[in-house]
């Protein structure tokens, strides 16, 4: 069984919810690289897990989700989201700020950077991973984006504008990462992240907005 490393503060039963949940992703992922997605069932993960079909639904939903379970480290972050200042940039630069938080959180945790790497692998060859991934995304920022527009004083649109960018740093670069490891390269996530900012926002420039 794979201990998972608690949060400060974190009780026994949450500490053991993380477990179990983690203990899912990681029967879900063996049994999606062996055979599949669509031939795997969830009666399958949750045996593999050593938990019940309704402990399964409680904690991952579908088949598919259980392989992101990990993801909420991104999705809890939202929820801290500040800025000093109403406007689109410096949201921008505290999005950037918390995602890369969480990614170097992730880099130094190698179980957890492992489970992100093949996950990653598989979305590229399932189609269903890669549209339960996007809805995941989707319905996490459609979650926290009224929240934010409120605690920084803007409206919603400047908000989802700032999270869909920052997101989708984030997105291509685990999506590099993983392309890099699947050619043997051995990549920094931090660097391959700092690298997508920098080139996401030069070809922002060189468009410019359309009237």
């Amino acid at each position: 069984m794979e201990t998972a490393a608690a949060p400060a503060g974190e009780g026994l039963r949450e500490r053991r919810r993380r477990e179990t949940t983690l203990e899912i992703c990681q029967a879900a992922l063996d049994l999606f690289e062996q055979k599949g997605v669509a031939r795997t069932t969830v009666d399958e993960i949750a045996a593999r897990a050593g938990v019940s079909a309704r402990t399964f639904f409680r904690l991952a939903g579908t088949k598919e989700d259980a392989v992101f379970i990990d993801d909420e480290r991104f999705v809890s972050a939202l929820a801290e989201v500040g800025a000093d200042g109403d406007n689109i940039g410096t949201l921008t630069r505290a999005l950037r700020d918390v995602f890369a938080l969480e990614l170097a959180r992730l880099h130094a945790d190698a179980r957890a950077r492992e489970r992100f790497l093949r996950v990653r692998r598989l979305i590229g060859h399932e189609p269903s991973l890669l549209g339960a991934a996007i809805r995941r995304e989707t319905t996490s920022s459609d979650r926290f984006i009224p929240e934010i527009a409120a605690r920084v004083g803007l409206s919603e649109l400047p908000v989802r504008a700032a999270v869909g960018l920052a997101a989708l740093e984030m997105r291509t670069a685990l999506d590099e990462w993983a392309r890099r490891a699947d050619r043997g390269e051995t990549a920094d996530l931090l660097a391959v992240h700092r690298d997508v900012q920098r080139l996401l926002g030069a070809a922002a420039s060189a468009v410019g907005p359309q009237d």
